[in-house]
């Protein structure tokens, strides 16, 4: 049988254990194994739009979405693509000076 009963040993000082260890952590094992292999559902954010935010119509929305899960997501913000574009380009040469070789992260 996979849950035998032993005889309880001596663990340290003062804790047992018997044959409850099978019963508990069995269990417990198998849980964690399946939490591990559930695939999580996705997130998906509340998406505001900038223009929104500029002219109030979405301060309500806002306010609700940080205060349910704290994120947000800001969408067609003005120069935005540009700007991301020229860092992602600059990235390589930041990372080479030595101000940033010598962070610590």
């Amino acid at each position: 049988a996979i849950c035998r009963r032993r005889a309880p040993r001596q663990l340290g000082n003062s804790f047992t254990t018997s044959s409850i260890d099978h019963h508990i952590f069995k269990p417990m094992l198998g849980l964690s194994l399946y939490a591990l292999a559930a695939d999580p559902p996705p997130f998906h954010p509340v998406s505001i739009p900038h223009s929104g935010l500029v002219d109030g119509s979405s301060s309500t929305a806002l306010i609700s979405a940080l205060a349910s899960s704290g994120v947000v997501a800001i969408k067609g913000i003005p120069g935005y693509a540009a700007l991301r574009s020229d860092i992602l380009a600059a990235t390589p040469a930041c990372a080479a000076t030595p101000a940033a070789a010598a962070h610590t992260f």
